[in-house]
């Protein structure tokens, strides 16, 4: 008889080494699904330090193109200004040829080609002042474009982030859960065999 009942005693510690058995592989899997889940935090942190960055960069070719904005302005402050003083300096120029036309017929062949020379300068002028101009505007618009295709880039990035983050912890909860139903199947199943109830423990 003291046999027999070494060997039961011997046989539960067996049973209940299985049960601890499966108690600690049911919780490193616990652990290895929580280390998933925060690897995925960490990668969408990632993924925000890159869109904050885009932004950042967005910012910096917004204040760009308003710097642009306001040096083609100025630009076009000073063409005024050119032009006005240029017409004025003509006109002025005229009004003395006029005074003194009697006593400068000897130099009015010359007078004739500074005029047509000062005339050239003020059309070479406005045409490349036209022409910076026209290539001022072409660069704002080609910067408000990049700027507008970074912005949906860098949502596109944000959104697909999301996505993706929101179905690795779904896909990571559905296989934990169906471990640990597993487990607590077996687990019942053992119990069972041990005439024990699950619901009494």
């Amino acid at each position: 008889m003291p046999p027999k009942k070494k060997k039961g005693k011997g046989k539960g510690k067996k049973k209940g080494k299985k049960k601890d058995d499966a108690s600690l592989e049911l919780e490193d899997k616990y652990k290895k699904t929580v280390d998933e889940i925060q690897a995925l935090k960490d990668h969408l942190s990632v993924r925000k330090e890159i869109v904050r960055r885009g932004q950042a960069i967005s910012n910096d070719w917004r204040q760009k193109v308003e710097a642009a904005q306001q040096e083609l302005l100025e630009q076009k402050v000073d063409q005024k200004s050119i032009n006005s003083d240029m017409t004025r300096q003509y006109k002025t120029m005229q009004t003395e040829m006029g005074l003194r036309i009697h006593q400068l017929e000897t130099e009015l062949g010359k007078t004739r080609q500074q005029l047509v020379h000062t005339e050239e300068q003020l059309k070479q002028t406005r045409q490349e002042k036209e022409q910076m101009m026209k290539d001022k505007d072409e660069e704002i618009e080609n910067l408000k474009r990049t700027i507008t295709n970074m912005e949906v880039d860098y949502g596109k990035i944000l959104d697909e982030s999301l996505d993706n983050l929101i179905s690795k912890i779904d896909m990571a909860k559905e296989r934990w859960e169906e471990q640990a139903t597993l487990v607590h199947s077996k687990n019942k199943q053992v119990l069972l065999e041990f005439g024990l109830n699950p619901l009494d423990i």
